[in-house]
């Protein structure tokens, strides 16, 4: 096979840095072999006026690359695996289609609102029938503007045509670097993409076995070079307060989603801190609640000592770890670590008029207090701290592989700011609750065990 091997495309950028990604691809399979471009205008390029739900299904994007092809002017052609036609010709066949980069359509909005909080009647620029109509479903105000032309000329028409939003696809805004513009990944409820959008094709002659066996290597594989971590390295955005239990994952880069607060004022917390003498039991729910519980008995009280004949029960391993650094040992922690863990754990003791205080957020779930309560137990919660969304800045996330999500806060707060997570990111959860969060946005997640 030769050493240097012509390969078609379209002038434009985006086509071209897909010729780059299939060449970066080959290196990773193959010798070297070093792909010459020839450069070609198609009639879908050099046509702006016909609209592009005219061209679906046709080779009007492929046909002069396809001639080229079967004249042997190239030795194989690139292309957007969905601009490909419904026959391909007599003596072209596609060696490869690679999976995709990201299938969504994506919004690109000049003000940063989602689709849904988009104004009545919001200019919203595309180019397809398929996604008008979809759109127009789902909103039925929006006024659709056809529009055509590069990624780069679509981004401009935001402004020349005074638009307030475009739809695009989300893959080819990736492969040019430009994944930091997506406001939001349309949900595939509300807009399916073309089945193939996000994925390559590669073409050679029928006749050409070699090349066909040798470009064959890359059938069904993850090609993108703007998706994959450094050095063999997972890149692992956390969500929560802390990145250090999570180090050993991968690259942290570390995105807190929630801020801990002390309480708006001390009177609640303080009066039950002066009657500490009055319980039976203090229930820790989370290292937050150890901290800022403790901190404060001590400055009112100067001792932590009146807890040493209370039972304590932490929630978890990491709760536990927090009331050791204050030189305290809780008698149980529960193997299921959540409230419901508790409330289970306390079901072997009799709690009849018994006195349990419960330093908490001012987030908590009643599941503890409602359980203890109605097996007759006298309970008492109290906010030791605020969870706060704090300014969130959006994130590129085409440099992420994997997410750790912390609490159910985070979860919302990240949604709020990001809409979606593309399929192909690993999402984990810490713990059950937190994972059932997730559901609520349709987003598979995985427990993650051991971290604390």
């Amino acid at each position: 096979m030769k050493n240097v091997l012509r390969v078609g495309t379209r002038t434009s950028p985006l086509a071209l840095a897909q010729v780059r990604e299939i060449e970066h691809a080959l290196k990773a399979v193959a010798p070297p072999v070093k792909l010459e471009i020839v450069k070609m205008d198609t009639a879908g390029d050099l046509d702006k006026l016909t609209p592009i739900s005219a061209m679906e299904g046709t080779d009007f994007f492929t046909r002069e690359i396809d001639r080229a092809l079967l004249n042997g002017k190239i030795d194989l052609a690139i292309h957007s695996a969905k601009d490909l036609p419904d026959v391909i010709p007599e003596g072209i066949v596609i060696a490869a289609t690679t999976r995709s980069v990201d299938p969504y359509d994506v919004l690109v909005s000049r003000s940063g609102l989602k689709l849904r909080d988009l104004p009545k009647g919001a200019r919203v620029g595309t180019s397809s029938e398929r996604r008008k109509a979809q759109l127009l479903a789902f909103r039925p105000d929006l006024k659709l503007v056809d529009i055509r032309g590069t990624m780069g000329e679509r981004l401009e028409k935001l402004v020349s045509e005074r638009l307030d939003a475009i739809v695009i696809a989300g893959a080819g805004l990736i492969r040019l670097g430009l994944g930091g513009r997506i406001t939001e990944r349309i949900s595939l409820d509300i807009l399916k993409p073309h089945p193939l959008q996000g994925s390559l094709a590669v073409a050679v002659r029928a006749e050409d076995q070699e090349l066909r066996n040798f470009l064959g290597k890359l059938d069904g594989q993850k090609t993108s070079i703007y998706v994959e971590a450094p050095a063999g390295r997972k890149r692992v955005l956390v969500t929560g307060t802390r990145s250090k239990p999570f180090e050993s994952m991968g690259k942290i880069l570390h995105v807190p989603m929630i801020e801990i607060k002390p309480p708006r004022g001390f009177k609640a917390l303080d009066a039950e801190i002066l009657g500490i003498d009055a319980y039976d039991a203090v229930l820790f729910t989370s290292r937050h609640a150890v901290h800022y519980f403790l901190d404060r008995l001590k400055l009112k009280l100067k001792t932590i000592e009146a807890l040493r004949s209370k039972l304590i029960v932490a929630i978890g391993k990491t709760t536990a770890e927090a009331l050791e650094s204050f030189g305290l040992s809780p008698e149980y922690v529960p193997e299921d670590e959540t409230a419901e863990g508790m409330a289970e754990l306390l079901r072997e003791f009799p709690v009849e008029g018994k006195r349990f205080l419960i330093p908490r957020s001012d987030l908590a779930r009643d599941v503890l207090v409602d359980a203890l309560r109605k097996r007759g137990a006298h309970v008492d919660p109290v906010t030791v701290y605020r969870n706060i969304c704090p300014p969130i800045k959006k994130q590129d996330l085409e440099r992420i592989d994997e997410i750790v999500f912390t609490s159910p806060s985070t979860v919302k707060n990240f949604m709020k700011v990001h809409g979606d997570i593309p399929e192909r990111i690993k999402v984990w959860a810490i713990g059950p609750v937190t994972q059932a969060e997730l559901a609520t946005f349709k987003i598979r997640s995985e427990i993650l065990k051991n971290v604390h």
